[in-house]
């Protein structure tokens, strides 16, 4: 009759403890919600985003929600709150328009690595004979390409800047030949396969750039704009939110031949298990990304 009694306090206290142990995982999981991070089903955007995620799951130990979606819906979800950011904002050219538009309500985190699009030539093709685009209207170089573009799907923003590159090049002759991605590169390396010429419509970062020696054309006239970075982009305040997270994406980056061999390897496996594999070979890079994380943290919160 009298161990009851004694019992009880002892009982009693013990559950408190498990309470307050409770509560307070409660808390710190209520305090850090999961980051959101927005991507579009880009290769280079899929691996660089999952790569991210396995960072900051690792490092921080902080949960992370992908969601896909359009591009333009994807800066009106951030420009909302609806998403934390999104890896793959490509300026100062290519998603002006989106950032122009929605600046205010955003931040930039920071470059992560850089790309182009232009039109391309294996290296097979002399560069004495074929180094710009307006080389294309010497007669001998049309002949040899048979007066044809080889582009990807037919409408898309690349395709349009080819028409326009057509009339203000005066490229007389020439006619764009749309199928899709993999009909673009498999007519390019069967015409290789027969020591044929081709200009394709291309674009990096691309497994393709891997698979062939490629050069892009010089392009007088900028119509295809050039060089690009790909930033990340954040909701306005997440920096102050999330200075941790903040710091990571301000000093993460990918060096552009990795990234390219990584689609390359993706294309014959899976992004899921060339991330994991890349992450493994390469984690004191990744760790010396957080390595000030802790210290910005404390310094930047109220």
């Amino acid at each position: 009759m009298n161990a009851y009694p004694l019992y009880r306090p002892k009982a009693y206290a013990w559950l408190c403890g498990l309470a307050l142990i409770a509560s307070s995982a409660l808390a710190q999981s209520a305090e850090k919600p999961p980051v959101r991070i927005g991507w579009v089903n880009w290769s280079d955007t899929e691996i660089t985003a999952k790569l991210a995620k396995t960072a900051l799951e690792d490092h921080l130990k902080r949960p992370v929600k992908m969601v896909q979606a359009d591009i333009g819906i994807q800066f009106q979800a951030m420009a909302n709150g609806n998403i934390d950011l999104i890896p793959m904002v490509w300026l100062p050219n290519t998603h002006k328009g989106f950032w122009d538009k929605y600046q205010d309500q955003l931040e930039d985190l920071g470059v992560l690595y850089e790309g182009r699009i232009g039109w391309a030539v294996p290296e097979t093709v002399p560069i004495s004979e074929v180094a710009s685009v307006e080389d294309l209207n010497k007669p001998a170089v049309r002949e040899k390409l048979a007066g044809r573009i080889l582009t990807s799907e037919a409408g898309n923003g690349q395709y349009k800047l080819s028409l326009k590159a057509i009339d203000e090049y005066k490229l007389t002759g020439y006619k764009l030949v749309a199928s899709s991605e993999t009909g673009m590169l498999t007519e390019m390396d069967r015409g290789l396969k027969r020591g044929q010429w081709a200009v394709i419509n291309a674009w990096n970062p691309h497994w393709m750039f891997s698979k062939y020696k490629l050069r892009y054309l010089d392009e007088p006239k900028g119509l295809f704009g050039g060089a690009e970075q790909i930033h990340a982009v954040a909701r306005k305040g997440f920096s102050q939110e999330n200075p941790d997270v903040a710091y990571f994406f301000a000093h993460y980056s990918l060096p552009l031949p990795e990234l390219q061999a990584l689609m390359m390897k993706a294309k014959e496996s899976s992004v899921d298990a060339v991330v994991a594999q890349y992450y493994a070979d390469n984690k004191p890079r990744f760790t010396a990304m957080f390595e000030q994380a802790a210290q910005t943290a404390s310094t930047t919160q109220p």
